[in-house]
């Protein structure tokens, strides 16, 4: 009976314990949770845009060809976005915002 005890707990142990150490993984789960961001601009600079939230800020480089900018969804220009905005951003994977939306 203790053995078969001891198996059960050994068993459910293992099946708590998560299967990736967050600590081990944190650079690529960062690169894909950051993608999407939504927060405060708090940074506007020609070539850059910072949205930061409460946890991390993120910055982006700004492309006037290919970062579409909406205020209310509806279209606007990179020079109508303001600091303190409320805002949420796309990057692409080499750091460029693809969309920007305040709101």
């Amino acid at each position: 009976m203790k053995k078969l005890a001891l198996v059960g707990l050994a068993v459910m142990l293992l099946g708590a314990r998560s299967p990736v150490d967050p600590g081990a993984n944190a650079a690529a789960g960062d690169l894909s949770t950051e993608r999407r961001v939504h927060g405060v601009i708090t940074s506007i600079e020609p070539a850059k845009l910072t949205i930061a939230s409460a946890q991390h800020a993120v910055t982006g480089k700004i492309d006037p060809a290919r970062t579409k900018v909406t205020m209310n969804g509806r279209p606007a220009k990179l020079v109508d976005l303001k600091l303190t905005d409320h805002a949420k951003g796309e990057l692409c994977l080499d750091d460029v915002w693809l969309a920007i939306d305040t709101h």
